[in-house]
């Protein structure tokens, strides 16, 4: 009867609403690991460094404008003539400012918990124009009638002075001048600065500056685009980067074995000059906030393919019920609604055990550890409940593909949507093909309750 079977498929689609609860379960379980491996990565910043942004080249002149004041005297009534002096810095920034980057990565253990550290060896180099700086000095000494230039110095902001292995040297115009801790900036006092010699600004067109840092960070540096003309390249055996900033590479590669990025950024396109007035101003948000880098970002991790996965959760149980009716349509052997709870129950356990396994081993084989036990579960489970071994074997060989196929969706990084549709298009065409020979209303008649003849001459 009809009735039957309209009973048989609400009681199936029921015991799938109730699955969908588990499997909740299990996804609020990847999100609170996944928050433990955040947890990870602040406790590593803490002792080790966290990202770097590294402002490389920045020349401040301090300068005291004197001006004289009355003021007045509470006791001898009358005002007396005083000195104000207020503090101001100019900054020059290079005309030419190069960077060249090699980052060397290593892993942290926190727990059971991997983070990827870096270490760079950065390359600066640059030159300061001696016609803009003797252009600046001039617009100092005319903001006053007595104007006091302090020694300028040569400095450096970072997000975490921590990460500094070891002392810099700064070469200016070829003499060597040792690093100071702190940046000699009020906006941003972590750095380094450097005492500059008085400027020699006759003799010479060009200023020239380098100096190398060694730099430790975790999972993104980043540079402000400081000169006139800023040229930036990274190297890296990192093999998943992710550049950020307000400019993208001119030109990279990325391989297996690494990448390797340049950047070419004029002061017309970052706007350098104005952003450098508005900080001598008090407003540096913007000079700051201004940054080219590499983020190094892990595509895949365990956490977002075990999410991945548990996202198509429901298909494999709704294919799983599928199966199993088709099974007992076909073979006329009736199925109970526990045996049905049962083995979605064995596909949503598969995702618990995909997570907790790839915490401690490869996520590779944590999945094939996982499929192949509640594959070799449900083979066992349904030999006696199919009565037939090769249709156990069969279901347990379809839901082995499926696993199989997930991996190769879950795994992908751009094609990951692409090939989810494909797989859900073909296990309904897989469906219909199958069921398309079957008279559905003949089938609630298997349903029907049975009942056995009376045999007449046996009660006589």
């Amino acid at each position: 009867m009809q009735k039957e079977l309209a009973i048989k498929l609400g009681v199936i689609g029921f015991i799938a609403l109730i699955l969908m609860i588990p499997l909740q379960m299990i996804s609020g379980k990847i999100t609170e690991r996944a928050a433990f491996l955040d947890d990870a990565k602040q406790s590593v910043s803490r002792s080790w460094t966290a990202s770097q942004s590294v402002l490389g080249a920045l020349v401040v002149i301090p300068y005291e404008i004197h001006r004289e004041i009355k003021v007045k005297d509470s006791y001898a009534q009358e005002e007396q003539p005083q000195i104000q002096k207020t503090l101001h810095h100019k900054f020059i920034i290079p005309e030419k400012f190069v960077v060249n980057a090699n980052i060397r990565n290593s892993v942290r253990h926190k727990g059971i918990y991997n983070v990827p550290v870096y270490t760079s060896n950065i390359d600066i180099k640059g030159e300061v124009n001696s016609k803009d700086l003797a252009k600046q000095l001039n617009s100092i000494k005319s903001e006053g009638s007595k104007v006091v230039i302090k020694q300028a110095i040569f400095s450096i902001t970072l997000s975490d002075p921590r990460g500094i292995n070891s002392i810099p040297i700064l070469k200016w115009q070829n003499k060597g001048i040792t690093f100071n801790p702190g940046s000699k900036l009020t906006k941003n006092v972590n750095g380094l600065h450097a005492i500059l010699p008085e400027f020699d600004i006759e003799k010479t067109e060009t200023i020239n500056f380098s100096y190398q840092l060694e730099l430790r960070g975790m999972q993104q540096l980043s540079f402000i685009p400081i000169g006139i003309e800023t040229k930036l390249n990274v190297q890296s055996t990192w093999p998943h980067p992710q550049f950020v900033g307000s400019f993208l590479p001119t030109h990279s590669q990325i391989n297996s074995d690494g990448y390797q990025a340049d950047w070419q950024v004029t002061s017309f396109a970052s706007n350098i000059s104005d952003k450098v007035e508005r900080c001598e101003q008090g407003d540096c948000d913007n000079l700051f906030g201004g940054h080219i880098g590499i983020k190094h970002i892990e595509t895949v991790d365990v956490y977002l393919q075990s999410e991945r996965t548990v996202k198509y959760g429901m298909l494999f149980i709704g294919l799983s019920f599928i199966t199993f009716f088709i099974f007992e349509i076909l073979m006329k052997l009736p199925i109970h609604p526990i045996q049905y709870c049962l083995v979605g129950f064995a596909n949503a356990i598969f995702y618990l055990l995909l997570i907790s396994l790839s915490e401690n081993i490869a996520f590779g084989l944590a999945y094939l550890t996982a499929s192949f036990c509640c594959s070799s579960l449900l083979l066992l489970y349904l030999k006696p409940v199919l009565k037939q071994s090769k249709y156990a074997y069969a279901f347990s060989g379809v839901l082995a593909a499926l696993y199989g196929a997930l991996y190769i969706i879950i795994s992908m990084e751009d094609l990951a949507l692409v090939m989810g549709s494909f797989l859900i298009f073909s296990a309904l065409a897989i469906v219909m093909f199958t069921t398309r020979n079957i008279n559905w209303y003949e089938v609630g008649n298997d349903f029907s309750p049975r009942t056995e003849p009376i045999d007449k001459a046996g009660q006589e």
